[in-house]
Formats: structure tokens, sequence, C-alpha cells
């Protein structure tokens, strides 16, 4: 084989592997963490935390809350606060199915099969760099309690038949803005049946992508 041949085959293979992979930010997470828990200081003496907690009751909730509001702010990120507490097993199947480091959801996956076309087009450089900052809240621990009252998220609850937040609560806030929307619901009870979906309609309702009805999302029964 001539030495030119094997020139091209190797430049044609490289062309179709760099064809085949993720461009841009595409392969990276859709979700971003908002804050350092490392960049707090714990309450003195609470030792309600483990190491690992990814809902911290000895951190003061108004300063985690501000610096997302920051971070998210200077990223141009959405922010999506989720509302929990440590031994709330809904919030470690959530975590499990939305947030596991093992399998994150990627950029790619939200924006090319949850967003319309209109709706990427919207977002700079077509979504290829969009990603979405969270910020974990312990909503059981009284300082938790007394920032979602404070935020109004109980209200919003009670609004709903509860008598208080309940969890995993998902809020999502627009930078530069403390006004927010929750998990949103709909006609006789409904929601969406994916949280993908759930997550697409509340960049829509904070005004962060247009609304488009020609993308159908289904409808299931709230529980």
């Amino acid at each position: 084989m001539s030495r030119n041949l094997v020139g091209g085959l190797i430049t044609a293979i490289v062309l179709l592997v760099a064809a085949c992979s993720p461009s841009g930010g595409e392969g990276k997470p859709l979700f971003v963490s908002a804050v350092d828990y490392a960049d707090f200081t714990p309450a003195p003496g609470c030792t309600a935390d483990v190491d690992d907690a990814t809902y911290r009751a000895c951190i003061d909730p108004r300063a985690l809350y501000a610096a997302a509001i920051e971070s998210a702010t200077q990223a141009d990120n959405p922010l999506m606060v989720i509302w929990g507490f440590e031994e709330c097993p809904y919030c470690k199947k959530f975590a499990a199915e939305e947030m596991s480091p093992e399998n994150p959801r990627l950029i790619s996956d939200f924006v090319g099969n949850t967003l319309t076309e209109a709706q990427r087009a919207s977002l700079p450089d077509n979504g290829r760099d969009f990603q979405i900052s969270v910020l974990h809240l312990h909503v059981r621990a009284p300082m938790g309690e007394a920032l979602a009252e404070q935020l109004g998220v109980t209200d919003i609850a009670r609004s709903r038949g509860w008598h208080r937040v309940w969890s995993p609560f998902v809020t999502f806030t627009r930078p530069g803005s403390h006004t927010f929307v929750a998990q949103t619901q709909f006609q006789q009870g409904e929601k969406p049946c994916n949280y993908v979906d759930d997550f697409a309609i509340s960049l829509e309702q904070i005004g962060y992508i247009p609304a488009d009805e020609s993308k159908e999302r289904p409808m299931c029964a709230a529980a």
C-alpha cells in the first residue's frame, strides 16, 4: 500500500472520529453544583451532618442560597433549588435518576431531546454549553424551614394541600432574580411524566427559554 494511500486513510479516520465526537460542551453534565460546601463554616457544635451529606443541616441556608444566586448569575445559569433532607427516600430516588455522578444527564441529552429547535436557538451557541446550577437545601432543619417560609416556598406547598414543603421540592430561579417557579402542576392535578419535561417547562415559566407548544410533553396524574 502506498504511503499516500495510508496517509489518506489516517486522515479520513481522524475526520470521522472528530465528526462523531461531541462538540463544544455537549459531553459535559447538564447539572453543576452552585456552591462548594467546603467554603462554608458549620454552626459551632452542630454534629447533624455526615461528611458526604447532600443536605446540610449545620450550614446557614441563607448563606448557601445567597452564594448560589451569585454564582448562577455570574455563570448566567438558571438556578435549581432542591428542597429535601438526608433521610428522604424520594430525594435519594430523584438523585439516583437525575443527579447520579456515575451516569450524569448530559447537556446534549437535555438540549437535543427535551428542547425544541426554537428553544435551542434561543440559547447561546444553540445550548451547547448550557448548564443548570443546582443547590440542595435542608428543608427539615429549623433554618431551612424558616428560609422556605420567608421565600414563599411553604405557601406554595400549602396552596397545593400540604401542611409543609414535601421532598424533594424543586424550584427554579432566573439569573439576577430572586423570583422563582415551583414544581409545575396543571389542570386536574396533572404533572409532566418525565422530570426533564418539568425542567423544560420551569425554564419556560421563568422566561429563560421561549414557550413552544409544538413539543409534546406527556402528562401523568400528580401523586
